[in-house]
Protein backbone atom coordinates (compact mmCIF):
# COMPACT_ATOMS: atom_id res chain seq x y z
CA UNK A 1 0.00 0.00 0.00
CA UNK A 2 2.56 2.31 1.13
CA UNK A 3 4.84 1.94 -2.23
CA UNK A 4 1.00 2.28 -4.52
CA UNK A 5 1.03 5.42 -2.57
CA UNK A 6 4.61 6.74 -2.94
CA UNK A 7 4.07 5.91 -7.14
CA UNK A 8 0.81 8.36 -6.73
CA UNK A 9 2.92 11.13 -4.67
CA UNK A 10 5.95 10.75 -7.70
CA UNK A 11 3.60 11.26 -10.44
CA UNK A 12 1.66 13.87 -8.74
CA UNK A 13 4.48 15.59 -8.44
CA UNK A 14 6.33 14.91 -11.67
CA UNK A 15 2.32 16.18 -13.09
CA UNK A 16 2.67 19.68 -10.76
CA UNK A 17 6.53 19.79 -12.36
CA UNK A 18 4.93 20.03 -16.16
CA UNK A 19 2.22 22.63 -14.63
CA UNK A 20 4.68 24.74 -13.54
CA UNK A 21 7.00 24.45 -16.49
CA UNK A 22 4.00 24.93 -18.83
CA UNK A 23 2.60 28.26 -16.93
CA UNK A 24 6.24 29.70 -17.16
CA UNK A 25 6.57 29.40 -20.92
CA UNK A 26 2.60 30.60 -21.11
CA UNK A 27 3.93 34.05 -21.83
CA UNK A 28 6.61 33.25 -24.40
CA UNK A 29 4.36 31.22 -26.47
CA UNK A 30 1.92 33.63 -27.07
CA UNK A 31 4.39 36.43 -27.85
CA UNK A 32 5.17 33.51 -30.79
CA UNK A 33 1.59 33.06 -31.34
CA UNK A 34 1.16 36.87 -31.42
CA UNK A 35 4.49 37.13 -33.79
CA UNK A 36 2.53 34.92 -36.40
CA UNK A 37 -0.67 36.00 -36.41
CA UNK A 38 0.83 40.02 -37.27
CA UNK A 39 2.84 38.01 -39.88
CA UNK A 40 -0.05 36.46 -41.09
CA UNK A 41 -1.86 39.64 -41.45
CA UNK A 42 0.26 41.45 -43.36
CA UNK A 43 0.77 38.31 -45.73
CA UNK A 44 -2.57 38.68 -46.14
CA UNK A 45 -2.16 42.63 -47.31
CA UNK A 46 0.28 41.84 -49.56
CA UNK A 47 -1.55 38.62 -50.79
CA UNK A 48 -5.09 41.07 -51.42
CA UNK A 49 -2.93 43.81 -52.88
CA UNK A 50 -1.37 41.17 -55.34
CA UNK A 51 -4.58 40.38 -56.41
CA UNK A 52 -6.11 43.85 -57.60
CA UNK A 53 -2.74 44.33 -59.40
CA UNK A 54 -3.41 41.44 -60.91
CA UNK A 55 -6.80 42.10 -61.77
CA UNK A 56 -6.46 45.33 -63.07
CA UNK A 57 -3.55 44.33 -65.48
CA UNK A 58 -5.85 41.62 -67.12
CA UNK A 59 -7.84 45.07 -67.88
CA UNK A 60 -6.18 47.31 -69.06
CA UNK A 61 -4.74 43.92 -71.09
CA UNK A 62 -8.11 43.47 -72.18
CA UNK A 63 -8.74 47.40 -72.99
CA UNK A 64 -5.82 47.49 -75.10
CA UNK A 65 -6.88 44.23 -76.97
CA UNK A 66 -10.42 45.71 -77.71
CA UNK A 67 -8.79 49.21 -78.52
CA UNK A 68 -6.22 48.01 -80.60
CA UNK A 69 -7.68 44.95 -83.00
CA UNK A 70 -10.68 46.87 -83.61
CA UNK A 71 -12.65 44.91 -81.54
CA UNK A 72 -15.40 47.29 -80.21
CA UNK A 73 -18.54 45.77 -81.38
CA UNK A 74 -18.40 47.33 -84.64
Amino acid sequence: MRAELDKVHGRVNKLNDRVVILETQGPHTKASLDRIEKSVERLNGHLVRAIWIIIALFITALWRVATTSGLTGN
